[in-house]
């Protein structure tokens, strides 16, 4: 053989090591992924269905694995039992040596939300590892940690009243570089009381209508620019902000002006004024944002008959508020709605976002002022059809707050899906409450 075509010959052997230490490779990446990269603790639940009747007892069985997907022989499990994520009510600790899986009997004695938490630890875990489980009971029994106060609504339509005393100063302007042969999107923006406006966008199909309609405002954050894709399925859409300053479309620059403005304040807005009904942050917004409803509602070529809201965590708040507040709303989706019950810590559990006792100082000023600001007690008003969302592993909004928002709804035609291993986030219940709505919305309205 020529040096030459042993040079080639060994060129092609070295090749095919290379592909075939590539193939080992990725085959051990394939099972990697297969197995699980990480540890993990999974849950099992006796009876199935992790929704019980007050005083029942339930299993829960717990399996750690190892990165390799086996079941870990060594380490601790420790598991801590809550009352929504707030009071510790149980301690467990496990020897994974001894006890893997390992179970424990548990119940709630009242009507309510079980949050459990556990870690892992181990030195083949490769770091300790955090998973949580939730469990309800009775949970239709729920109820809010105060109840509404006397002059809740006396408030509310007077602040209602002095938004209507202040020209509405609507500003409509298009925005052409997101329109094209389909839609129509504009800025738009409106006084509200306190001397501030309230900003949002609207987007439309083209042509006359009327269109069914529908509210949306986004989850706590820097905001939300236009909604892009139900206008081309027909819908007129108000997405509106709960700033007081105009949110730009670049998410980029969204977050610059929304940063700016929150270290103005020296604090994070839904925290502002908190100390009074008066003047607590969200106050102006939802009365500039309700306005802006009645707007839409005249529009001609809004349906004002076939208007829908839907919103997440900060806009699922806004859902049960706004339609509250608002008949042009004839549906809604509130999906793991924030702002709920405030006062859930005064019977041991965990209040929903923003947390505004405990985060203002455990002023008891705030507390009060909370309860004219607690979707519990706007969600007493609502008798349209409605759709709710809970995870049963949120810790932003807890289960419990939900439930308390949700049992105090009067409206015949309501649901709440209940998404079992969902913590703070959208999933497949609220796609098909979204579907719903949409729905409803075009085609299942009843004329007034």
């Amino acid at each position: 053989m020529t040096t030459y075509n042993f040079v080639r010959a060994a060129a092609r052997v070295c090749r095919f090591i290379l592909l075939l230490l590539t193939a080992v490779a990725a085959l051990s990446a394939v099972r990697a992924a297969s197995a699980g990269e990480t540890a993990d603790v999974r849950f099992m639940f006796e009876p199935a269905g992790q929704v019980y009747a007050a005083g029942d007892e339930a299993a829960v069985t717990m399996t750690v694995v190892d990165p390799a997907g086996e079941t870990a022989r060594e380490g601790m499990l420790y598991v801590r039992v809550t009352n929504d994520g707030g009071e510790t009510l149980e301690w467990h600790e496990f020897n994974l040596a001894e006890a893997n899986p390992a179970t424990f009997r548990t119940t709630l004695s009242f009507p309510g939300h079980m949050l459990i938490k556990v870690t892992a630890s181990g030195e083949k875990l490769g770091g300790d590892v955090h998973r949580s489980a939730g469990l309800l009971f009775s949970p239709e029994g729920i109820e809010p940690g105060l109840g509404k106060p006397d002059d809740f609504d006396a408030f509310w339509d007077a602040g209602k009243a002095e938004a209507h005393e202040v020209p509405l100063d609507e500003r409509v302007t298009p925005i052409a570089e997101l329109s094209d042969f389909e839609i129509e999107v504009f800025e738009v923006s409106f006084v509200t009381v306190d001397e501030k406006r309230v900003y949002g966008f609207l987007s439309k199909p083209v042509g006359e209508g009327p269109f069914p309609g529908i509210v949306t405002v986004p989850g706590a954050g820097s905001g939300t620019g236009p909604d892009l894709e139900l206008p081309r399925e027909g819908f007129a859409v108000l997405a509106m902000n709960v700033f007081p300053y105009p949110v730009p479309i670049d998410p980029v620059e969204r977050q610059k002006v929304h940063d700016e403005f929150n270290t103005a304040l020296g604090v994070r807005y839904c925290y502002v004024g908190a100390e009074s009904r008066e003047t607590y942050f969200f106050r102006a917004m939802y009365l500039g944002i309700d306005r802006a409803i009645d707007w839409f509602a005249e529009q001609s070529f809004v349906d004002r008959n076939r208007i829908g809201f839907i919103g997440t965590s900060q806009g699922g708040a806004s859902a049960l508020i706004l339609t509250a507040m608002n008949r042009n709303i004839k549906a809604a989706v509130a999906s793991v709605p924030a702002l709920c019950d405030h006062a859930g810590f005064l019977k041991g559990r965990a209040p929903g976002w923003p947390f505004l006792y405990s985060s203002c100082g455990n002023n008891p000023d705030v507390l009060e002022a909370s309860r004219y600001m607690d979707a519990v007690n706007f969600a007493r008003k609502i008798d349209s059809p409605i759709r709710v969302t809970t995870g049963l592993i949120d810790e932003t909004c807890s289960p419990a707050s939900v439930f308390a928002a949700y049992n105090a709804i009067p409206a015949a035609d309501k649901e709440i899906l209940i998404e079992p291993r969902l913590a703070h986030a959208n999933g497949v219940k609220y796609e098909e409450a979204s579907a719903w709505l949409l729905d409803f919305v075009k085609n299942k309205c009843k004329k007034p």
